[in-house]
């Protein structure tokens, strides 16, 4: 399941221009500074990426490097016309390093942004940028990871290693420069045309020790032809050799690692991680209430339950009007990002560009200069800590959460124990249950009854099993024979794989005409691997990866099997119940409100999570049960149980109705505004310790192979340090009394004079 396969590489930004209101306020933050030379085929859909930018606050400036292309002035004169923000500066022809220099030097903000006529980049680009500098002072540059699109098409995202850039560019020309050192490569406008001098530049700027910052996402779309200028050098020998030579000398002064920041970022101790809000004082880049708005809070968007969920869910609210923007708080490839991104007006991962710290500042950041009307909260660990903050600073904003299921394997409890612990800032919680609901109000003791039940459902217009299907008609011939069962799950250990390998391996010994088809991905497929292979199944044991589209595998089944430790209420029993086929599952969640004898069997659960999560040696009589009730099913010629199956959904669990459902009480919310008590926003320390807590708890460690080893160092003896109670009593001195802000300024400013 890695990035290219999922990626899709005709979603490329700009191909039309969005309608979205933004309000440009107050002087630029960003100059964007592009070469122009014969480049009309390609510059309207590099200028519809600009304008669509997310931050209003940019001038971009287009030099005119003497292009020989007839209509030239007539070509940008018409982009120019298209926004106030755009310049058009006129020069002789002196290669792109000349064109960029020249830019620069009429720029009016502090951070340069080089992007080429031909170039794409994401609407989120320039914010991302900006905020990342923002944050990390000590950088000098920052860039993304590259998509590649055109005649080639593949992603690149390398770990930055300032040794390994002496020999190869891992840095896209697309990337945001501190204008005062960009300036300071005088020699840079002095290039010769066929030099790659944006490697001439990074290498620069390492030899003067300055750090770049590596954001993890795909921002920069560079458009890759064969007959480009890169192809061009490297198919000439004299230029190639001339390149070669230029890059090899600067080269040689790069001696040692600077140290990049990347992301993402481990978490070390910090020592100032009270949460400090940016000093923002521009105008909302819309106009509060002519549309309804909400920030969503999720964990990633990958191949889930919970994110299809949520996916329907964001879907239906564009539907009705919501402006969505969208932040994640944990770091996961490129799964169903872009299916979101299709949708919503704006998408942030916060892993990529950074540091945690500054993670509730930003969203903060985001409610004021969005307007946003309320903040939807789901299966985010760091969301529920970031909240009671979060409400401290808008206590107008609505504040809600959406639950699927408990886990007593982790923090007794998990997320339904977090919405308990913050439940008196949320105007309303909704669980997928009513399992839920009444285990958070009995046995958690749920302090404010606010919950709303809304199940998840599926689409009975989707999933029907009257829909002509090739992929079915073509898997019905290949097991016309078969007892089909269908396995569609996650392969990770809560679902039990091998407790269905055992079973299926029980039933193999009397029957020859079944087989399973697992349809899914995860950390457990080689132990199913080897459990297949140890009980010899796997002659009628398929497993066919993740797959998009389910519904053939549904028709083509006898009946569906959900045997998981723990659920809410899966959402692939509303599919297969929708496409007719019967589910069999375990007595967990709220399955039992969806399954029963007439639609299925359920199963009574054998093991618990908190115990038994990694215990194979399983009850002889759960296994007995499971097979009992799979040859049941199987051999059954009832066609009323299809029937009732589709029909229970078609009553009461069509995801639209119950989506429509969520959608209206939302705008219900809205519409009374915020019913919280205000006086428990008073009391910001305990919403500020709850992020520190955070913080400090929750650490994650990545990989950089550009760490310097002096740093790893001071990392690990302020650790030790940290350990240390009157050393932390003195760092907390020095923050409260502001010593260390002095000091911080006193060290930038020293770091800028050298």
């Amino acid at each position: 399941m890695n990035e290219q396969n999922n990626f899709d590489f005709t979603m490329e930004p700009g191909k039309t221009i969005d309608k979205r209101t933004r309000i440009n306020d107050g002087k630029p933050l960003i100059s964007i500074i592009t070469p122009y030379y014969n480049a009309e085929k390609y510059i309207y859909q590099t200028a519809n990426s600009i304008i669509n930018q997310t931050f209003p606050y940019f001038e971009w400036i287009i030099v005119n490097d003497g292009s020989t292309q007839e209509g030239t002035d007539e070509i940008l004169q018409r982009i120019k016309s298209r926004d106030n923000r755009i310049k058009i500066l006129n020069k002789e022809n002196g290669g792109p390093a000349a064109a960029r220099y020249y830019g620069a030097m009429n720029a009016k903000s502090d951070i340069i942004f080089c992007l080429d006529a031909d170039d794409l980049i994401d609407k989120t680009m320039l914010e991302c940028g900006y905020f990342t500098l923002l944050t990390n002072q000590e950088a000098t540059f920052a860039y993304t990871s590259i998509c590649t699109f055109g005649d080639k098409c593949y992603l690149y995202s390398p770990l930055f290693d300032t040794i390994k850039e002496k020999k190869e560019n891992i840095i896209s020309v697309a990337s945001f420069v501190r204008k005062q050192a960009f300036l300071e490569l005088t020699e840079y406008s002095n290039l010769p045309k066929g030099v790659h001098e944006d490697w001439y530049m990074w290498l620069s700027f390492l030899s003067k020790g300055y750090k770049p910052v590596r954001m993890n996402f795909y921002g920069f779309w560079y458009r890759r032809l064969d007959t480009g200028r890169l192809n061009s050098i490297n198919s000439n020998k004299n230029s190639l050799k001339l390149a070669e030579k230029y890059i090899k000398n600067i080269g040689k002064k790069v001696k040692k690692k600077v140290g990049a920041i990347q992301f993402p970022s481990s978490s070390d101790y910090y020592f100032d991680t009270y949460p400090k809000e940016f000093i923002w004082d521009r105008k909302p880049i819309n106009i509060k209430g002519d549309k309804k708005r909400i920030l969503c809070i999720f964990p990633w968007a990958i191949m889930g339950g919970a994110d299809i969920f949520n996916l329907n869910l964001i879907r239906g609210l564009k539907e009705n009007g919501y402006e969505i923007t969208i932040v994640t708080t944990e770091s996961k490839e490129y799964m169903y990002r872009q299916k979101f991104e299709e949708i919503v007006d704006e998408y942030f991962d916060l892993t990529t560009f950074l540091q945690r710290k500054d993670w509730a500042p930003f969203i903060s950041y985001l409610i004021t200069s969005r307007n946003i009307d309320i903040v939807f909260e789901s299966n985010s660990f760091y969301g529920y800590y970031a909240i009671p903050w979060l409400k401290c600073k808008h206590k107008d904003v609505i504040f809600t959460d959406y639950l699927h299921a408990e886990d007593w394997s982790w923090r007794d409890g998990s997320y339904p124990r977090d919405s308990n612990a913050i439940c008196k800032y949320l105007d309303r919680t909704f669980t997928c249950t009513n399992y839920l609901k009444n285990l958070m109000l009995n046995d958690m003791q749920r302090a404010v009854n606010n919950i709303d039940v809304v199940y998840i459902g599926t689409d009975p217009n989707y999933f029907d099993p009257s829909i002509e299907l090739a992929e079915y008609n073509r898997l019905k011939n290949i097991y016309k024979d078969k007892k089909v069962i269908l396995f569609p799950n996650r392969f990770e250990y809560l679902k039990r794989p091998l407790l269905l390998a055992r079973v299926i391996y029980e039933i193999y010994k009397e029957r020859k005409d079944i087989l399973c088809i697992a349809a899914g991905y995860g950390k457990a497929k080689k132990d199913m691997d080897n459990a297949i292979n140890e009980y010899g199944i796997k002659d009628c044991f398929k497993i066919v990866g993740a797959i998009d589209d389910l519904r053939p595998y549904y028709k083509l089944a006898n009946v569906t099997v959900i045997c998981s430790l723990t659920e809410g209420l899966t959402l692939t029993a509303y599919e297969s119940l929708s496409m007719g086929t019967p589910v069999i599952t375990s007595d967990v969640g709220g399955q039992s409100e969806l399954i029963d004898d007439y639609c299925g069997k359920v199963i009574k659960k054998y093991q618990t999570i908190e115990k038994d999560l990694h215990n194979y040696n399983y009850d002889l009589k759960e296994i007995q049960e499971y097979k009992n009730a799979i040859l049941e099913i199987i051999d059954l010629k009832d066609e009323e149980m299809k029937i009732r199956c589709r029909q229970k959904i078609l009553n009461k669990f069509s995801s639209n109705d119950l989506r429509q459902q969520l959608i209206n009480t939302l705008d219900r919310l809205i519409e009374d505004g915020s019913k919280v008590d205000k006086s428990i926003c008073n009391n910001i320390e305990i919403a500020e310790r709850y992020l520190i807590l955070f913080n400090e708890v929750y650490k994650q460690n990545y990989f950089n192979p550009d760490e310097i080893d002096e740093r790893t160092t001071l990392i690990k003896l302020r650790d030790k340090l940290w350990n240390l109670p009157p050393y932390r009593w003195i760092i907390y001195f020095l923050q409260k009394s502001g010593i260390m802000k002095v000091l911080k300024s006193i060290k930038q400013n020293k770091e800028k004079h050298e």
